[in-house]
């Protein structure tokens, strides 16, 4: 009997927990979903890809161009990286790309980090470490699947892979002009390396860009320093000539033709500056055809000093260093060493490259490139420096061309 009382107690309080129990089931539901809902938030905050290049290269010259030579190299063209892009609202975000190289010991380096706020009607500005827009390829130029080459023409990239990037500010306007697309920037900071410090970088570019064609404009100009302690020396000493805050200009003017299946891309630069800094001019063309998944391409390109009688150690001079020396040197000592010193840095360079690409599958490309390179009146190009000159001085013989193949796979993830 008691127990039939119990019974009949116990179901007043259970009926009155089970609204309870209930609330607190939904309230967990709610929790859950806030949860969820803040990890989509999160996740489409943040932003990760990645790139890789990974092949070989070799020459049949000893002597290294553009640091390929007899030996086959497995690093000279490899790498891999990661960028991460932040956004922190829908204004305000914060990237970061890190890259490791092969030819640098994979050893990895920030290229990117920056700040970015959005101004609204078209305006944008980034402060950090930023990409120079130098070139046509600037913004991809680590990217190897987003071009036709296993490696670019480095008769014009070679002098931006020292200052790809840059400490500095970055103002940037986008605009509609009917069917197309213009961007303009503006670039403003400092670029340093072992070698060279370019001070109070001023940068500007614009492109237009429309559905299969682009065109694109760059100009800067910066003060430039000789910091490499044997290089200033052999300035000073050789040429009795400045090493700091000399003058530097640049320019470049570049085209691409993609309406599918043709592919045609050029681009034209010059390089100017004060003292014994060699002034350049370079272009390089290509032609490819898209073959379903094949595209052959035909590249030209080519790289020559203009300065080379203005950096030329001139008699007098060289008698005159002679005598500071001591009895150290005689002048024709002097003269040797300048004529080994400038033949090294002087340019008439011209290559003809056939290339394949095969896209294997979205994100990755395999490619093979047969570079054939051609070096007039003893002129160095990107063969090694301290090497050529060595044979200038000594009576060697350099080379005067060399044939590389490169083959690589680039994928982007």
């Amino acid at each position: 009997m008691a127990m039939k009382y119990i019974a009949c107690a116990a179901v007043p309080l259970l009926m009155a927990a089970l609204p309870a129990q209930a609330v607190t089931v939904e309230q967990l539901n709610q929790q859950v979903q806030q949860m969820n809902k803040r990890i989509s938030e999160q996740n489409n905050k943040l932003r990760i890809n990645g790139f890789a290049s990974f092949g070989m290269a070799i020459s049949d010259e000893e002597m290294a161009y553009n640091g390929v030579n007899d030996e086959v190299t497995f690093n000279r063209f490899s790498k891999m990286g990661v960028q991460m892009s932040f956004n922190i609202d829908a204004k305000n975000s914060v990237v970061m790309q890190l890259v490791s190289r092969g030819n640098e010991g994979w050893n990895t380096n920030a290229e990117w980090a920056y700040f970015k706020h959005d101004f609204g009607s078209g305006f944008s500005g980034k402060i950090g470490r930023i990409r120079l827009p130098a070139y046509q390829l600037s913004e991809f130029l680590d990217v190897g699947y987003a071009t036709p080459y296993a490696q670019v023409p480095a008769e014009t990239y070679d002098s931006l892979e020292p200052f790809a990037n840059m400490e500095g500010v970055d103002l940037s306007y986008s605009m509609d002009l009917g069917d197309n697309t213009a961007l303009f920037q503006v670039v403003y900071g400092r670029a340093k390396d072992d070698e060279f410090d370019l001070k109070d970088i001023i940068g500007l570019s614009g492109v237009l860009q429309a559905d299969t064609w682009n065109v694109r404009v760059a100009l800067s100009q910066a003060s430039v320093s000789i910091i490499q302690a044997d290089a200033a020396a052999v300035v000073t000493n050789f040429y009795q000539a400045e090493t700091e805050d000399l003058d530097g200009n640049f320019a470049s003017v570049g085209f691409t033709y993609d309406p599918g299946d043709l592919y045609f891309t050029t681009e034209y630069t010059t390089l100017e500056a004060d003292g014994q800094v060699v002034d350049a001019d370079s272009m390089y063309a290509t032609f490819g055809y898209r073959m379903g998944r094949f595209m052959p391409t035909l590249t030209y390109a080519m790289a020559e000093s203009q300065d080379d009688d203005e950096r030329e150690l001139a008699p007098a001079q060289a008698a005159a260093i002679a005598g500071a020396s001591g009895g150290a040197f005689t002048t024709a000592d002097v003269l040797t060493g300048a004529a080994g010193i400038q033949a090294a840095s002087d340019r008439n360079t011209t290559r003809i490259g056939l290339g394949l690409r095969y896209d294997m599958s979205p994100g990755a490309a395999l490619k093979v490139q047969y570079d054939i390179i051609e070096v007039d009146d003893d002129k160095s190009g990107l063969f090694d420096d301290t090497a050529w000159a060595t044979n200038v001085l000594t009576a060697g013989e350099n080379p005067d061309g060399a044939n590389i193949l490169t083959i690589s796979i680039d994928t982007v993830f």
